[in-house]
């Protein structure tokens, strides 16, 4: 699942090391989650050294290493280090020295499983995340109103289903392809002279082919 973030520059220097504030703790976002202060503990402590810096989600696109993830009282802060030896990461160096200089920041997105949380009404309070990656974005965070909210279920659904066995190989393949079609409307952006995408309505059709 990706989560895009109303992140922050906390730190930018000249060799290209950059600060990020991520995620923020015990404040409900834009899919209904909370994430408790400690819930990227256990991922930090034992998973970091997995964890890669992309640039839009894109696996073949590594812009730079991780070095450290810390959980502040209310903030997920993460450091990287560009790979200013990279065109690509000279490019986004650029890219954020620009944005810094007129007081703004590019946006984020973090690529997470929940692993424990607590449904209370409508809201699922995470007390723990897997991070698997985390990437800089050159178009926007993802807005509720296109849908993201909608079909979180949905995903989530047929995360379960990939897991449970009972599908033919060709049936996998096919949920795997749709879950990549979803999360590509989802980080992508769109025009707004477009008309609004369905994503409900796409991933409830596919639903309903499954069953």
């Amino acid at each position: 699942m990706y989560k895009n973030l109303k992140s922050s520059i906390k730190d930018l220097d000249q060799k290209g090391r950059v600060v990020v504030t991520a995620n923020a703790f015990n404040n409900v976002d834009s899919q209904m989650d909370m994430s408790m202060r400690g819930s990227f503990a256990k991922t930090l402590s034992e998973h970091f050294k997995r964890v890669k810096w992309y640039l839009n989600h894109d696996t073949t696109k590594l812009i730079g290493v991780p070095i450290e993830g810390r959980e502040t009282d209310t903030h997920l802060e993460l450091v990287g280090q560009l790979n200013m030896n990279k065109e690509i990461g000279k490019d986004v160096y650029e890219d954020y020295k620009l944005y810094a200089e007129y007081g703004r920041t590019l946006e984020h997105s973090i690529g997470v499983d929940a692993i424990k949380y607590t449904i209370d009404g409508q809201v699922r309070k995470v007390s723990e995340w897997k991070l698997w990656e985390y990437s800089t974005l050159t178009n926007w965070g993802a807005n509720p109103d296109t849908g993201l909210v909608s079909i979180k279920s949905d995903i989530d659904w047929m995360n379960i289903q990939l897991n449970k066995g009972d599908y033919t190989d060709e049936k996998f393949l096919e949920i795997e392809k749709h879950l990549k079609f979803l999360k590509s409307l989802i980080t992508e952006p769109h025009s707004t002279q477009e008309e609004p995408i369905d994503l409900k309505a796409i991933s409830a059709a596919f639903i309903n082919s499954l069953k």
